[in-house]
Formats: C-alpha cells, sequence, structure tokens
C-alpha cells in the first residue's frame, strides 16, 4: 500500500489554484434510499435513488483569495481537488455546484481561518487527470489505457488557469478509441479564449472506450494556454 500525504493536495476553484489558502478537504459521495420492507420482512429493505456529493474545505484567510471567493458564492463553479496533486495520471475528484456557505473566523488569540461547503451538481466526478500542460500550438495529448471499456457514461473537464497572446482561442475535446487506433470525439468543450472552465457529463448508459485522449487545437497570434483536463468514468 502507497500511503499519500495531505500536503501534496491540489485544490483549484474555477480557473484559480488555491492550494496555497486551504489546509483541510473533506469530500462525501453519498446516495438517497428509500424503504422497501414489506409484510413478512425481519430486516429492513432499501432501493438506491439519486447520487449526492459534498465537499467542505478549511483554510486560513488571506484578502487576495477572499476578493475572488466572495462574489462566488450562490454562483455556479467548478471545483477540482487532486489529494496528491493534478499531474497527468493522478487521480481527481471534481465537480460543478455551487458555495453554500463560506465563513470567516477571526479568534483574539489565533490566525484568521475560514471555511467552504460545496455542493455538487450532479455528483461529485472521480476519474484521472489526462493532461496538464501549457499548449503553444495544435497538440494531441497522450493515450490514457483504462484496461477495458465501461458502459455507463461519466463526466470531462476543462480548466484553463493562464492564457496569452492575441486573440488566442483553444479548442479542446476528449476522444475515446476500443484499440488506440481509431479515436472519435466524446467531449467537446466550448471553445476558450482565456481562462476558464467547465464540466461536461457522458449520458448515463453511454460506452467509454478504454483508451482516452485530449486533444488541443490553437488559434490566433502567439497562443498560449496552460490547460488541465480530465475524465471520470461512473460505475
Amino acid at each position: 500500500m502507497a500511503n499519500v500525504h495531505g500536503k501534496n493536495t491540489t485544490l483549484l476553484l474555477n480557473s484559480n489554484d488555491f492550494s496555497q489558502y486551504f489546509n483541510n478537504v473533506d469530500m462525501a459521495k453519498a446516495v438517497d434510499v428509500a424503504e422497501s420492507t414489506t409484510f413478512g420482512k425481519n430486516s429492513k429493505t432499501y432501493v438506491t435513488g439519486a447520487k449526492d456529493g459534498t465537499i467542505t474545505l478549511g483554510g486560513f484567510f488571506d484578502r487576495t483569495a477572499d476578493a475572488v471567493i466572495q462574489p462566488l458564492i450562490a454562483s455556479d463553479i467548478v471545483i477540482a481537488v487532486g489529494v496528491d496533486g493534478t499531474d497527468a495520471t493522478k487521480r481527481v475528484t471534481f465537480a460543478n455546484g455551487n458555495i453554500t456557505n463560506y465563513g470567516v473566523s477571526a479568534p483574539v488569540g489565533d490566525i484568521v481561518a475560514v471555511s467552504m461547503d460545496f455542493q455538487a451538481d450532479t455528483g461529485l466526478h472521480v476519474g484521472i487527470v489526462l493532461e496538464n500542460d501549457t499548449y503553444t500550438s495544435t497538440a494531441s495529448g497522450t493515450a490514457r489505457d483504462n484496461s477495458t471499456s465501461t458502459a455507463n457514461g461519466g463526466a470531462g473537464f476543462l480548466i484553463v488557469t493562464a492564457s496569452s497572446g492575441t486573440s488566442p482561442t483553444l479548442d479542446a475535446k476528449i476522444t475515446h478509441s476500443a484499440d488506440d487506433s481509431t479515436y472519435a470525439d466524446l467531449v467537446t468543450f466550448t471553445q476558450a479564449t482565456g481562462t476558464t472552465q467547465e464540466v461536461k457529463t457522458v449520458a448515463k448508459g453511454t460506452t467509454v472506450n478504454r483508451y482516452l485522449k485530449a486533444e488541443f487545437t490553437l488559434g490566433g497570434t502567439n497562443p498560449s494556454f496552460t490547460a488541465v483536463v480530465g475524465f471520470g468514468r461512473d460505475s
């Protein structure tokens, strides 16, 4: 067993890396259950319903971070957490959702602290980072092998943390293949012209083939985009 130290956690809120402002994150996936017990049963029975997910964050107050977070309250945001970083092939938990609580605590004898609660929309997705790099020209990512296909859809995310150039554009997508030879589009993200973030779901029941690859098409003059792309398969 390979243990992972919490100090390596990376936290992305929209297009910002907020790792330096927080020191604790709790992520919880849940599912509704409805009781289906009938007469004659000695024990209760249940059926599962809709999935859910929440993320709770704790850290230290910073005026720069606070100025970014405050306007995000009650707005749709994208969050991505990698407990051992967000380099390519690392495991990542991500979601689109809302900040439901943001608190600041200022004790007289201690550091000013902050807390934040996040409610996921469509649940928390868990997968891998396909690519995390800076791109200055059209590029094709490395094929990521899942060993087998899956049959229940999933979700992909794109987070652009930096961009530059004259009228730069980035068209990013995730493709999939059964044989690492012929690829088809799986997720196509909205064209980026600056820093941005997006989560796109793949419908339940959709086959996601064994291999996944990120593709980047750049336009404009001297374009440069730092982008993180990942995908999570639903079970």
